[in-house]
């Protein structure tokens, strides 16, 4: 399967409709890059940088605060969180464990071919009759998107060092 049509595109499809909802529901506007009416607009990099963090790190703290609603209201006392820690389907993308094995990462990895995405199958969860099955499908699904923003989050602040400071930060 090309990369057009490939799992990991419907999960980060996925993700951008979450955040876009997280946007509605909080009733977040946007700022315009440019001025009504400009013409030729042009952003510096880093100032795209500086308002992909800012989004970023917003949204992350949205997906956590929705994860410890959702945990305070629906899951204390089921055991849900010895189930979800490996369960996000995005477990399987490697990523680096932390800050210093991120720097090691070239900003260009490169396609890697016959790489294979696993997708997320907890949507017949969600639609079961079993109630500690749906909550536990929606206490994942929340988890995952913490722990995944988190991530987004993280690298998001060391590309912008990499790129705009040139890794001096």
């Amino acid at each position: 399967m090309d990369n057009k049509g490939s799992p990991q595109k419907g999960s980060l499809l996925l993700l951008l409709l979450l955040v876009t909802n997280l946007f509605l529901c909080k009733s977040v506007a946007s700022l315009p890059i440019c001025p009504s009416g400009a013409v030729n607009c042009q952003v510096s990099l880093r100032e795209l940088f500086d308002r992909a963090v800012i989004l970023s790190h917003y949204i992350h703290n949205l997906s956590a605060e929705m994860f410890n609603e959702f945990d305070k209201r629906y899951a204390q006392g089921r055991g849900f969180i010895t189930k979800a820690i490996n369960s996000c389907h995005t477990s399987s993308l490697s990523t680096p464990e932390d800050k210093e094995q991120a720097q090691q990462i070239h900003v260009h990895p490169g396609i890697k071919e016959n790489e294979v995405y696993s997708v997320w199958s907890g949507l017949p969860s969600l639609q079961m009759a079993d109630e500690d099955t749906r909550l536990f499908a929606f206490y994942n699904l929340l988890h995952c998107l913490r722990r995944d923003s988190h991530k987004i989050d993280n690298y998001l602040k060391l590309l912008k060092c990499r790129i705009v400071y040139d890794s001096n930060c």
